[in-house]
């Protein structure tokens, strides 16, 4: 997605592998997944434009969103936004709904029939960063001001059906190194 130039530490984050939330529990201390909302939501044009890309003939047009953030340390580390069709919230992921402060990767990575495709990862555009930010110091810091935003985008298929992961990483993540994957 991007090429401006990272450290090397947050590239780690960024192209690690398995899950997120097990890797931030490794590296920072008092892991907690806090729900910021949960429910049928409109998902933004590019998060569409993935689904359908990836939706096997299914008809995507209402969308279960839920959006988390990821704290370690007593800071906000990850703000985490998932996408599927509404309808497969009831359906092939019906898990989601039940998840509550749990992260998403405990779904994902005990599901033996889910497949990940990273689709990258990039500098998110200022403006929308700022508007991240802004948003986001509600139920943060201001941790996210004033610092280059970066994410990374993954879509998880079980039985044909999509759920597409983003996750923005805040500056905080780049104090500590992601330990090697279990």
């Amino acid at each position: 997605m991007s090429r401006t130039p990272i450290d090397r530490v947050l590239r780690a984050w960024l192209q690690s592998g398995g899950s997120l939330s097990r890797r931030l529990s490794d590296a920072f201390g008092g892991f907690q997944v806090r729900v910021l909302s949960q429910g049928v939501a409109p998902a933004r044009p590019d998060e569409l434009a993935a689904l359908r890309r990836r939706a096997a003939g299914l008809r995507v047009q209402r969308c279960h969103v839920r959006e988390v953030m990821l704290w370690g340390d007593g800071q906000p580390l990850v703000h985490a936004r998932s996408v599927l069709p509404a309808v497969q919230a009831h359906l092939t992921w019906r898990a989601v709904r039940g998840l509550g402060s749990r992260p998403l990767a405990d779904l994902l990575f005990g599901l033996r029939a889910a497949h990940c495709e990273r689709l990258g990862h990039a500098r998110m555009a200022p403006c929308r960063a700022r508007r991240l930010a802004q948003r986001l110091e509600r139920s943060s810091d201001s941790a996210w001001r004033g610092t280059p935003l970066w994410f990374r985008r993954s879509v998880f298929t079980r039985r044909g059906v999509p759920l597409l992961v983003t996750e923005w990483f805040a500056p905080a993540v780049r104090q500590r190194p992601p330990g090697p994957s279990r």
